[in-house]
């Protein structure tokens, strides 16, 4: 290798660090309000995409655009109520998710969310899940278990499930 071309590798290494330094604070930068949650607007449309993946069979036929609104709120409220370090962490794992750098690097989508078709979707949660690196798959557990948790804690659709609801009501 000629001295010239170790000038332009270095170069160009040196620019992909600092950008993927730039993109990790940027990703990192997640404000934290008690009471308040960590989704943003611009998450929504991701949010919708992942209600519908998870709960595509649990979803109604009708009035099902109002069922995933509905689920997405839910996990906004569930997210409100995790300690301040998995909000921050949830709040990271949403801003690379949202950004079109990370939701084709993770999620392996090309186009946007809203575009994205639920076999697309559940595809990237299952190879999410199952991801090779350990330290991704509680993402998919963060998402998986709010939406969940949020969307089966509604009493509406307890019937669905058998639940006849708790043995008492707390007054």
């Amino acid at each position: 290798m000629n001295r010239r071309k170790f000038f332009k590798l270095s170069a160009a290494g040196l620019l992909m660090a600092g950008g993927l330094g730039w993109l990790g604070k940027h990703f990192a930068q997640v404000e934290i309000v008690a009471g308040q949650s960590v989704v943003q607007p611009q998450h929504l449309p991701m949010l919708r995409a992942i209600a519908t993946g998870l709960l595509d069979s649990a979803l109604p036929a009708t009035g099902r655009a109002e069922a995933i609104e509905t689920a997405v709120n839910t996990f906004v409220n569930a997210s409100k109520m995790l300690a301040a370090s998995a909000q921050a962490e949830l709040g990271q794992l949403l801003n690379i998710l949202e950004n079109p750098v990370g939701r084709r690097l993770i999620a392996d989508l090309d186009n946007s969310w809203e575009d994205a078709t639920p076999a697309q979707v559940q595809a990237f949660l299952f190879a999410f899940r199952d991801h090779p690196i350990p330290a991704l798959q509680p993402g998919y557990h963060a998402l998986h278990d709010l939406m969940m948790a949020g969307w089966y804690g509604l009493p509406e659709q307890w019937a669905d499930m058998g639940y006849p609801g708790p043995p008492f009501k707390l007054s």
